[in-house]
């Protein structure tokens, strides 16, 4: 009587422990496909909520604050296709930011641009 009472406190276990095993498998190939190190293409749209020498906070519509980076390789311009520049970049102002997004969270701007006109809602 008491072996059969642990062959049903061995099951249950073992079935966790070959779950487990299992879910580790998949996160290992999981991870084989996306190499530690390797930024992701990522777009966003919102306000610039601050704003410093080559890096700025974008709020969305969502409440989602990101923090985005730029360089002399990044493309600005203005909504109507017009040249701009990163002087060009005011607290307030709505953008949208093409680039890539890093392991740390920091989107690094391939493209910023400037939407002077009225925001669409």
């Amino acid at each position: 009587m008491i072996r059969s009472r642990t062959i049903f406190l061995y099951v249950p276990a073992l079935a966790f422990l070959l779950s487990c095993a299992w879910n580790s498998r998949s996160e290992a190939s999981a991870a084989k496909t996306l190499p530690p190190g390797q930024a992701m293409n990522f777009t966003l749209e919102g306000k610039i909520n601050t704003l410093d020498h080559n890096k700025l906070t974008v709020h969305t519509e969502e409440n989602i604050i990101f923090h985005v980076s730029y360089d002399d390789k990044t493309e600005f311009k203005s909504d109507d296709d017009s040249p701009a520049s990163s002087k060009d970049l005011r607290v307030g102002l709505m953008i949208k930011v093409d680039g890539d997004l890093t392991e740390s969270g920091e989107i690094v701007a391939q493209k910023i641009l400037l939407e002077k006109s009225a925001s669409k809602k």
